[in-house]
């Protein structure tokens, strides 16, 4: 077999390889999109009476370590057990994700912030540390 037919060979042997990899990282980014928007669906509004009803939960992954993002949400009206295995799961899909993409990031780590009770909702502020 002349070399050039056996790297195009090869070529397309890895190419063929690699496409079940690639529709597997698409796979999970999809299906982390739908447990976001979930998640989503299941904190919104956030009701509270007091900050003792409000919660902070990370969610997603940064490369380097620790949540995309944070996100307030309340026990007071919400499935606390189901929430955090749903952000459990997305947030392992998120790492899956961004490790079969290749995602590099700055390695800054976002501070965790605090919640309060404002107008009758579960909000985020900044932390005093």
């Amino acid at each position: 077999m002349p070399l050039r037919t056996f790297s195009t060979a090869v070529f397309a042997f890895v190419l063929g390889m690699t496409a079940p990899f690639a529709s597997f990282a698409q796979s999970d980014a999809e299906a982390a999109a739908e447990l976001r928007e979930r998640i989503t669906v299941m904190i919104d509004g956030a009701r509270c009476n007091n900050i003792v009803n409000c919660r902070v939960l990370g969610l997603g992954s940064r490369p380097c370590g620790g949540p995309e993002e944070y996100v307030a949400f309340s026990i007071w009206d919400t499935q606390v057990d189901e929430i955090k295995s749903l952000a459990a799961e997305y947030n392992f899909l998120r790492e899956e994700v961004d490790a079969a993409s290749g995602t590099v990031g700055t390695c800054n780590v976002l501070t965790k912030p605090a919640v309060n009770c404002v107008n009758a909702h579960c909000v985020t502020v900044p932390s005093r540390r």
